[in-house]
């Protein structure tokens, strides 16, 4: 395997997106701190795939991952769910949010509040370039590497970024209104968690043995699912950037 060839084509679909949702601040975060935040979201994948493991292990003592979703005899229906869908979403989205939360919040270069939206991205796209990297070092081949990391940049790292830029459209409100801080921090989570679990169940069953009629229904709720929470996501940009400029307040 190639890995400078591989690392560069797990990097891609995060650096290509990181561009696009820079370019929609009009004041340009520094560089050095866009990458911190980058890095700090990388650093969680390995501590998010730990914590879902041992809550996965928590429905199921005898864990096996295949065996919970493939075994649905033997297993509720309720424990596939929790499984491969809400326990994945509920540990990144927390993860993700935690990041911006503890290293960015209090930061003088934090200074309005499309910030909040900015740096959740950044979080969430560094998290998802080691997804990334994870899944080509599984030693695909060239030809399936492209094709993976093609379907990825279009799903499930835009997923990441969508349902980060979730999280800070709601962090930004309760910034701007803090009476009703916690409130609203709750609200963009469970949000964000639906949305991602939402994806991640449309997904397991896309790839799942059902005809090809269940498959094109899948796949057109994904793509659908996929385009109304990006242009909510771009709507939220455009909110955010006419308010005014807002002080730091501890969440």
């Amino acid at each position: 395997m190639y890995y400078p060839f591989y690392i560069c084509l797990g990097l891609l679909p995060s650096f290509v997106w990181l561009s696009f949702y820079l370019k929609k601040d009009k004041h340009p975060e520094p560089n050095s701190m866009v990458l911190k935040i980058f890095f700090y979201g990388m650093l969680l994948a390995p501590l998010a795939i730990i914590l879902e493991l041992f809550f996965i292990w928590l429905l199921n003592p005898q864990f096996s991952l295949s065996a919970l979703l493939t075994q649905t005899s033997q297993n509720s229906f309720l424990k596939v769910i929790l499984a491969a869908t809400l326990i994945p979403a509920l540990v990144e989205e927390y993860l993700k949010y935690g990041v911006v939360k503890l290293k960015i919040l209090k930061h003088s270069v934090f200074d309005e509040p499309v910030d909040a939206m900015l740096y959740c991205i950044i979080a969430g796209l560094g998290f998802a370039a080691v997804e990334n990297l994870l899944i080509l070092f599984k030693g695909l081949s060239f030809q399936e590497a492209f094709i993976t990391i093609g379907l990825r940049f279009l799903g499930a790292t835009l997923v990441h970024a969508l349902a980060s830029g979730i999280v800070g459209y709601w962090l930004a409100l309760a910034l701007l209104y803090s009476q009703r801080r916690k409130k609203l921090i709750v609200s963009g989570l469970a949000i964000a968690i639906v949305f991602h679990s939402c994806y991640n169940y449309l997904t397991v069953n896309l790839f799942n043995q059902i005809s090809p009629s269940q498959k094109i229904i899948f796949l057109s709720t994904i793509i659908f699912l996929l385009v109304f929470v990006s242009l909510v996501v771009s709507y939220c940009f455009r909110k955010l950037k006419k308010q005014q400029a807002i002080c730091k307040i501890p969440v």
